[in-house]
């Protein structure tokens, strides 16, 4: 993928006081460049972080953003892009429409939610990290998955839980519930009483005349035959849902790249992939992709949208399988399992005299008693 053009002007010095820090941004700032243009993304990232820990600047926030963007942190992504176009006064057109571009792109992979509170300067915090005061200065990005929302302030706190979703917009609604007073020291009271013992019963003997079902099932060639289908079909049938689960991850992976790559080729926020798989060269040049005598050239960039577009209806197609053969393995295991129970009670040999049957079951309780404890031990079989 084509890189965008960075903002190359690193932080100015303000104070003479901070010239350290001013020349040590400088330096990092320049490997985030260096690193960036060698899409060495993480390592830009990493760069540019440290640089904005030195210095706040415009700039750096956004090469910051396009680093993240680039190697899969699109919620910092983001939320740095949102900030950057929030905060710099000074952007150029092309700047705030690179921003933009990548907002957009970031936004296909992770949820917006917009936060308030129904009370002023309080801390509000994100999975446990302390994000800003209220009222926030904007939305919140947040990766796919389940996250915790709470605001605090004086003593008082309300949180709420958040499923995010990809390209979702949602809304989290905090109210601040009053402080607890302290309660009263519990007052000391006797212990009660122990409660005596309940009488113990004896377990339910198996059906007269028939054996208990496990000891019928390890002892008969059809309880085994029906305990391994059982275990085959349930098996079998886990390892498909697994392997259907990922394909599917897989595809919705490659739909996912693909449209963050069109996006940021185009700028639009949300692509038309299916004209763009069936034809990737006219959308392209519809889109407005001009990059003649640069690499990648239209027509490369057009065979890679050609090849993650053949990918997809593969995994699909994988998944569908999977999912199938998952299903079948399912009903395997059900039936076989259904069968030898079935089995079980027509089964000539499972039938057991009731004597047999109450001692196999015997159970006796005896008394023990020590100095300074009593109790009862169990003997007998089960």
């Amino acid at each position: 993928m084509l890189s965008p053009k960075l903002a190359t002007a690193a932080p100015p010095a303000t104070r003479a006081g901070e010239e350290d820090a001013t020349a040590a941004a400088r330096e990092r700032f320049k490997a985030g460049v260096s690193f960036f243009d060698k899409k060495e993304y993480e390592k830009a990232r990493l760069a540019f972080l440290q640089v904005y820990a030195l210095k706040k600047h415009p700039a750096v926030l956004l090469n910051l953003a396009q680093s993240e963007l680039r190697s899969a942190h699109e919620a910092d992504a983001a939320k740095h892009f949102a900030a950057y176009l929030r905060e710099s006064k000074d952007a150029t057109d092309a700047e705030q429409q690179a921003a933009q571009a990548g907002l957009n792109a970031a936004k296909l992979v992770v949820a917006e939610v917009s936060v308030s509170v129904d009370t002023e300067g309080a801390e509000v915090y994100v999975d446990g990290t302390l994000e800003a005061l209220s009222p926030l200065p904007g939305p919140v990005y947040l990766a796919t998955g389940t996250h915790s929302v709470e605001a605090r302030k004086d003593g008082r706190s309300g949180a709420t839980q958040v499923n995010a979703a990809a390209g979702k917009q949602l809304t989290a609604n905090l109210s601040l519930a009053p402080a607890v007073a302290p309660s009263a020291a519990p007052v000391a009271t006797a212990p009660a009483e122990p409660a005596p013992p309940a009488e113990s019963s004896m377990p339910a003997e198996p059906s007269p005349g028939r054996k208990p079902f496990f000891k019928w099932l390890v002892s008969s060639p059809v309880g085994l035959v029906g305990l391994g289908l059982t275990g085959v079909g349930a098996g079998g049938g886990i390892g498909f849902a697994l392997a259907s689960k990922n394909a599917y991850s897989n595809s919705d992976s490659i739909a996912n790249q693909i449209k963050t790559a069109a996006a940021i080729d185009s700028g639009l926020a949300a692509p038309d992939t299916t004209s763009l798989c069936n034809d990737p060269a006219g959308w392209l040049q519809n889109a407005g992709y001009e990059k003649a005598g640069k690499t990648p050239v239209l027509k490369d960039r057009a065979s890679e949208y050609s090849n993650a577009c053949a990918k997809y209806p593969d995994n699909v197609h994988k998944g569908d399988t999977f999912k199938t053969l998952s299903t079948v393995g399912f009903v395997v295991g059900g039936v076989a399992a259904v069968g030898t129970i079935v089995y079980y009670f027509v089964d000539p040999s499972a039938r057991e005299s009731a004597g047999a049957a109450r001692a196999s079951r015997r159970v006796v309780f005896v008394p023990s008693l020590a100095p300074g404890q009593a109790g009862l031990t169990v003997l007998g079989s089960f």
